[in-house]
């Protein structure tokens, strides 16, 4: 975008010189449960079945049903998959529900549920308390230590540090032996936005570092020119997911 930008200024083709990005991902469950629901597949790995009426895909080898997010899972919800399980007598496979939250008699249903039956058993993912899955609920924002100074009508800029919790949890996922190590934080950069004279409101791209190649990585280094009196220098730091940190500085 930047570079088709860049040759439309140059033909004056257009006014405006930037883009920016917007990112809405502060889900509320309750409300845009569908939305949450597929991120919640999307994370615990669950392969959907659009064909069956009532289970909602398969976790392994377990049958998966996604209790809806507005309600927490309840005894009715059981209720509902025993009587499932009747129309389905030759099923053998056990069942993974998925729930926001879950109703004080939910576990002891469950426990005397898995007592009586040595095929159908019932494991619950709930996503408020759960240690693996569960986490996708909680955000944790990335952090970017920036170096600014100014020398005459030129500023220097370093990205000294850049951490994205996010990534590495996902990276984390299937590596159950050993946490995953970040040889050199710019790999979870996806690209450095700058604008030289930031007025606290429209972000105006003046320099942008967007790799080329695939396993190309950003500089982390620059040198901008800037208004010779006082100004706003801000930096967008992007990381590899579209999460997106900025930086300001008077110089």
């Amino acid at each position: 975008m930047q570079k088709v930008i860049t040759e439309q200024v140059k033909k004056k083709e257009t006014e405006y010189p930037t883009f920016a990005i917007y990112k809405v991902n502060n889900y509320d469950l309750k409300l845009l449960r569908t939305e949450a629901i597929e991120l919640a597949v999307h994370y615990i790995g669950i392969q959907r079945t659009r064909t069956d009426r009532f289970f909602d895909g398969t976790l392994g080898k377990n049958l998966v049903k996604i209790i809806d997010f507005n309600h927490p899972l309840t005894l009715l919800d059981l209720q509902l998959l025993q009587d499932e399980l009747k129309k389905r007598p030759d099923e053998d496979r056990d069942i993974t529900i998925v729930c926001l939250g879950k109703e004080l008699a939910v576990d002891p249903w469950i426990g005397e549920w898995n007592k009586k039956h040595p095929i159908n058993k019932i494991k619950v993912i709930e996503l408020k308390t759960d240690k693996k899955y569960g986490s996708f609920l909680i955000h944790k924002p990335a952090e970017a230590k920036v170096s600014i100074k100014r020398k005459n009508n030129k500023a220097t800029i370093e990205i000294q540090d850049f951490i994205s919790p996010t990534i590495i949890e996902r990276l984390n996922i299937d590596n159950t032996l050993f946490k995953v190590k970040i040889p050199d934080f710019r790999s979870m950069i996806d690209c450095v936005l700058i604008d030289n004279n930031y007025d606290s409101n429209t972000f105006h791209i003046v320099y942008s570092d967007v790799p080329e190649k695939k396993n190309d990585l950003v500089t982390g280094k620059y040198e901008i020119e800037i208004l010779k009196k006082k100004t706003i220098l801000a930096v967008k730091i992007i990381d590899m997911l579209g999460e997106e940190i900025m930086k300001v500085t008077e110089v």
